[in-house]
């Protein structure tokens, strides 16, 4: 009893606390001490609510998301959340989600109707929306200004540049997911956190704590501003945590990012920053083993640093095939848990599934108007009847907390691989993820969608939010046609037709000759380049092959065998030449190396045998070549960063593409051209 009064008025305390911080504007003081009140459980959304404007009022804008979300996940009928959803997303200028959150007040009968009509209103016929949008009906007799994006328009020198100010910023924390542990940032095995600080202290540092206890403790890495307007006493900080999270207990954590100063203590949000995560169990192998950002498991005694056992592993080989999709096939869910008419016109899909899959265990989830009829179509191994009412009064269709167990534990058994679901509504693809399967598709609306792989999703250019002038028919058709070109993309190479002598004799070759081009250049900035050329050059020369190196400039002549070059060995480009040289150079080649370019996408499509050394600021399954040949990759557990040309942003020294080694490059290489 004791105990219970004493958390009773200890809660009360927090919470005076934090009502005198809002009180005297110290928002994320506020924000942190109800955030400590709702972590002692049994907290109301009204509080939720709290730390969310708290966090919102403290700039601190992904915080104030979650907790709204949160409530919007807990009391999704409330108009209450709705319309604090509507302000908040104007605040931070996502107008689309502003309009529709202030519309969905208005349907989910906020108290007062005028003031979300008139937000509603403002939000719809904003400039800022228009701009947003940028997307005009056929018909509408408008000038090309309104056709013209103000986004495309290339910004001056002084536009570009802005007064930095100090601040923390995460750039990587894990994937939002739903787990059996509450919905949120969530990591997995080796994971990697990532993010810089701009300060006007300097910092020596970077400290991450876990529920209190110290996990990692590196050196920050002292980048430039790359804008800055004027001089200032601001520094950048980067870093970039790999850390292997595979034995830590899973569940919620306190995340704490603290950087180790010269003087004074880190103030919160600037050098120090606190999230929460989700610690949940490493993805199976078999479900991603051909993803950039899986780690095999690590030697957990060995004396070297996570990322020293990472930067060891072999890299990543991917022998391009027709098939991409990432893993096995062998049970597949298909829901259809509404009207006997939405099952009918979805027939054909069905069908097709039947066909792409003829060895795979189809079973349907249907709602119990669907079962009979679908049990004579010929398409399912098994049938499992699922109640999924569509509730009249509460305007959604609507399953218990017991039946959502209930329908977790009775799919178990089946061990889905996929799950699809062709009902159109945000509301039934949220069982997806209680089906257990590892890839899941959808065809809801693209903004009611959670934490899926796949979507798609067709609207009209004019009218209502539901018009669309695709067919149900069609539209179901269109996911089931993405699995069967994730299966087999049907990609064949087109072989150049011309003749080619003429074009290689430019350059001292001949059909005859074994050579192989090494294109060193990319879009990409340079430090997203592989750096070995010159030395696979000696190699390729050792092995006899003339090599034609394609460069961006004359930089790396001098790291080359002068003999070679000027005997003919190597023939050095650094310069555009005519289309019709370059298709036949590429066509004829005996091997093309490069990097993720478009020289590489080409001579594939010629049939030239083609090994290319992809970055991890995405995924080879995606960019890779199609046609054939080897694409290679690090494995880097921030595989994925999207970093393009900011090279102050990495933090590992771009391991993703620098660590692919010679020898691997060389024996993928030696192996195409033995055919094997």
């Amino acid at each position: 009893m004791n105990m219970a009064i004493s958390e009773k008025k200890w809660r009360s305390e927090l919470q005076k606390l934090a009502n005198m911080a809002r009180d005297r504007g110290d928002f994320l003081a506020a924000a942190e001490l109800y955030e400590n009140v709702i972590a002692l459980g049994k907290f109301s959304t009204g509080l939720l609510l709290a730390a969310g404007h708290m966090r919102k009022e403290g700039k601190d804008f992904p915080a104030a998301e979650r907790h709204y979300l949160k409530v919007l996940e807990l009391t999704p009928d409330d108009p209450e959340i709705h319309m604090q959803l509507g302000h908040f997303y104007k605040i931070v200028g996502r107008y689309k989600d502003a309009e529709k959150y202030y519309l969905s007040a208005l349907t989910h009968n906020y108290p007062n109707a005028e003031e979300a009509m008139n937000e509603f209103r403002w939000v719809h016929d904003s400039e800022e929306l228009r701009r947003e949008n940028e997307r005009v009906s056929p018909g509408d007799d408008l000038p090309i200004e309104g056709l013209v994006s103000q986004e495309l328009l290339p910004r001056t020198l002084e536009q570009i540049q802005r007064d930095y100010g100090e601040t923390f910023v995460i750039s990587r924390l894990g994937n939002f997911q739903r787990t059996i542990w509450g919905t949120g940032q969530t990591v997995r095995g080796v994971d990697a956190l990532r993010g810089h600080i701009i300060s006007s202290i300097p910092c020596q540092r970077i400290e991450i704590f876990l529920n209190e206890k110290l996990i990692y403790v590196d050196d920050l890495k002292i980048v430039s501003l790359r804008w800055k307007k004027h001089d200032s006493d601001l520094r950048k900080y980067v870093f970039n945590a790999w850390i292997d999270f595979s034995r830590i207990p899973f569940g919620e954590y306190d995340l704490v990012f603290r950087a180790t100063i010269m003087e004074g203590s880190p103030r919160r949000g600037i050098e120090w920053k606190r999230e929460t995560v989700i610690v949940a169990e490493p993805i199976p192998e078999d479900d991603c083993v051909g993803s950039p950002a899986f780690i095999p498991s690590l030697d957990q005694d060995s004396s070297r640093s996570v990322v020293e056992q990472v930067n060891s592993l072999p890299s990543l080989v991917r022998r391009v095939s027709p098939s991409c999709y990432p893993g096995k096939l062998d049970n597949v869910a298909v829901m259809r848990l509404d009207q006997l008419g939405d099952m009918v016109v979805t027939l054909p899909t069905m069908r097709r599934l039947r066909e792409m899959l003829p060895k795979s265990r189809i079973v349907g989830l249907l709602s119990p108007a669907n079962a009979e009829l679908a049990s004579t179509l010929g398409v399912f191994d098994d049938i499992v009847v699922i109640n999924f009412p569509d509730d009249k009064y509460q305007n959604q269709r609507v399953m218990s907390l017991q039946d959502q167990e209930a329908f977790i534990e009775r799919l178990k058994p089946y061990d889905f691989d996929l799950a699809i679901d062709f009902l159109y509504s945000g509301h039934a693809n949220k069982l997806l993820p209680l089906t257990g399967a590892p890839v899941t598709m959808t065809v809801a609306r693209s903004d009611d969608v959670e934490s899926l792989d796949v979507t798609f999703d067709a609207r009209s250019p004019n009218g209502g939010y539901s018009l669309s002038s695709m067919s149900h028919t069609a539209r179901v058709r269109a996911i089931s046609e993405a699995l069967a070109l994730w299966l087999n993309n049907d990609a064949k190479p087109l072989p150049r037709k011309k003749s080619n002598a003429e074009q290689l004799a430019r350059y001292g070759l001949t059909e005859q000759d074994r050579y192989v081009v090494l294109h060193t250049g990319s879009s990409f900035a340079r430090f997203l380049l592989w750096p070995h050329y010159p030395e696979l050059t000696f190699r390729l020369l050792e092995k006899g092959y003339k090599v034609l190196y394609m460069a961006s400039d004359d930089s790396q002549k001098s790291k080359l065998p002068a003999d070679a070059l000027n005997d003919g060995r190597i023939i050095y480009l650094a310069k555009k030449i005519p289309f019709d040289d370059l298709d036949a150079l590429l066509s004829c080649a005996t091997l093309m190396v490069g990097n993720d370019s478009g020289p590489k996408h080409w001579a594939s499509m010629r049939g030239t045998k083609v090994v290319s050394i992809h970055p991890g600021r995405d995924d080879l399954r995606e960019w890779g070549q199609v046609f054939g040949g080897v694409v290679l990759a690090r494995r880097v557990p921030c595989a994925g960063c999207g970093i393009r040309y900011d090279d102050t942003e990495c933090g590992q020294d771009y391991a993703c593409v620098r660590k692919v080694t010679v020898d691997e490059v060389m024996r993928e290489a030696e192996l195409l051209l033995s055919g094997n």
